[in-house]
């Protein structure tokens, strides 16, 4: 984990609520603190700590000769300032007549930022990082914050105050948004246009909205992703902020890096663009195209979905946010949410590199547990066919269940011949879906006692093979070539036209399976 290494700014920034008489100097000023150390003239120095001298004693104008290090120091009482070696910033608090007093504040200004530091890294693991984040920040900034993305939707903005601009609610999104108006007169401001270049925190002038603003833009590579914001509506900006910021914009990009920000901030809105999606009620090319850029993915990627069900009609495991992060947990590029009564995953198979089998391996133990049963679509090509490939994962799902199958999952792949049969079942009886010529045969063998019906479906099944087929039927050779002979002037078949063989081993699997093995006919 990463650690944020305060400068002596921030410090002298602290200072100023307890102390008038300050001097400050950002000579040779780094973001490398870690702590606070006393001084004592034999002890070696270390930039990652600053030093407490105490001026009040005889020997405080007894300065180290520094050497490459160059620490910063902080002095308590009254000191010699000139003696301080060159290139070492420090503080010099006049008006502290306890330097214990001032220990004990510099302490709880680096226990203050080790617990901001923590915060924001244990929020990469929770499920809504940004407001997490944002929270933990308050503390720091003592303003509203908020973050929002290119098209200035609210990816996160927890606490509000007087004065800050009230964000409206997009009726296509449901997501929040700045005002169009405010959203027009930055698009024409020079200066806000300027700041989208920015590559270090900056402040942003009151012009437009009333109001100082810090922000930090997030950038991705090259890819500008949206912008954290502290507006000045509560207490001063200071300069140590600029730091701060800078170090919550690294952390925030490393969730753009591990997922994405969008995913992130606006996961409820993700899920809402999905049910939408396999909907058909996203007709906006537009939209579909900014959604797959916040996602990092792209249209022509490797896609699956996913459908998954309780065994039982009353478990209630499916609708659980736990069992949504276990899902997800497990695949690295996929989404988890409750859709139709059921969990859908939508996964990227091109971002995560994954097997398919693999893949239904790793969700195998949460299947059982959860005793939940699982659909599979094929491999799709194409973002636009996620909506079919739902209807794959729901039909897999459905067809599996009413089988005899002892899997938890079942691939659309090992059902389309069923599906086919299906869908062609409900528009015709099963017995006018296959060929005439089987129906014939069977009446002939009820009339005369034969067994030609059963003849030719093991003679198509083991593919013409006649030796295999005479021992499977426990008949001579001789035999089976009559009976053949007698198959093809009874029923006109055509044994030696392939389109006619496939016809007809289609029209066996229909009579075998009949309509009660087809759910919803």
């Amino acid at each position: 984990m990463t650690k944020f290494k305060l400068n002596m700014q921030i410090l002298y920034d602290s200072l100023q609520a307890s102390f008038s008489r300050l001097t400050f100097s950002p000579d040779g000023d780094l973001a490398c603190l870690e702590d606070i150390r006393i001084y004592q003239t034999d002890m070696p120095l270390l930039k990652k700590y600053v030093y407490l001298i105490d001026g009040t004693k005889p020997d405080a104008d007894i300065f180290p000769a520094c050497a490459g290090e160059n620490p910063g120091f902080i002095i308590s009482g009254q000191a010699d300032i000139a003696r301080i070696p060159g290139g070492c910033p420090f503080i010099l608090v006049e008006d502290a007549n306890d330097s214990t007093k001032l220990l004990s504040l510099i302490q709880d200004v680096f226990e203050k930022y080790r617990e901001w530091n923590m915060k924001l890294h244990l929020a990469l693991d929770s499920r809504s990082p940004l407001d997490y984040m944002l929270n933990a920040s308050l503390p720091v900034f003592n303003n509203p914050i908020f973050i929002h993305d290119p098209s200035f939707y609210i990816l996160s903005c927890p606490h509000t105050a007087p004065g800050l601009s009230v964000w409206n609610k997009d009726p296509r999104t449901g997501m929040e948004i700045a005002p169009l108006s405010l959203i027009q007169d930055f698009r024409a401001d020079t200066e806000y246009l300027n700041t989208l270049n920015t590559r270090a925190p900056s402040l942003y002038s009151a012009n437009v909205r009333g109001y100082p603003l810090l922000y930090e833009n997030i950038w991705n590579h090259n890819h500008y992703e949206g912008r954290i914001c502290v507006a000045e509506l509560e207490s001063s900006i200071l300069p140590g902020h600029y730091l701060a910021i800078e170090y919550l914009g690294q952390t925030i990009l490393s969730c753009i890096q591990n997922k994405s920000l969008f995913r992130f901030g606006m996961e409820s809105d993700v899920n809402q663009f999905f049910k939408e999606y396999l909907d058909g009620s996203v007709k906006d090319q537009q939209r579909i195209r900014k959604f797959l850029y916040f996602l990092n993915w792209n249209q022509k990627d490797r896609y699956l979905c996913l459908r998954l069900e309780a065994v039982q009609q009353n478990a209630r495991m499916y609708s659980s946010v736990a069992t949504l992060s276990h899902i997800e947990a497990q695949i690295p590029d996929g989404y988890a949410f409750i859709y139709q009564n059921g969990i859908t995953v939508i996964i990227n198979l091109s971002c995560s590199d994954i097997r398919i089998p693999d893949l239904l391996s790793s969700l195998a133990i949460i299947l059982r547990e959860g005793l939940l049963k699982m659909g599979v679509s094929s491999e799709l090509w194409d973002f636009a066919w996620l909506p079919q490939g739902y209807l794959q994962a729901k039909e897999a799902l459905e067809l599996g269940k009413h089988s005899n199958s002892m899997y938890w999952h079942y691939l659309f792949d090992d059902y389309l011949l069923e599906y086919l049969m299906k869908k062609a079942g409900e528009a015709l009886p099963c017995e006018l879906l296959c060929s005439h010529k089987l129906l014939v045969l069977k009446q002939y063998d009820e009339k005369n006692n034969t067994d030609f019906y059963h003849t030719l479906k093991t003679f198509l099944e083991l593919e013409r093979n006649v030796l295999k087929t005479s021992r499977t039927l426990f008949i001579h050779r001789s035999t089976l070539f009559y009976r053949l002979e007698r198959i093809q002037k009874i029923a006109d078949v055509n044994l030696d036209d392939a389109r006619e063989r496939l016809t007809l081993q289609i029209s066996f699997y229909i009579l075998e399976n009949n309509s009660a093995n087809f759910p919803g006919k």
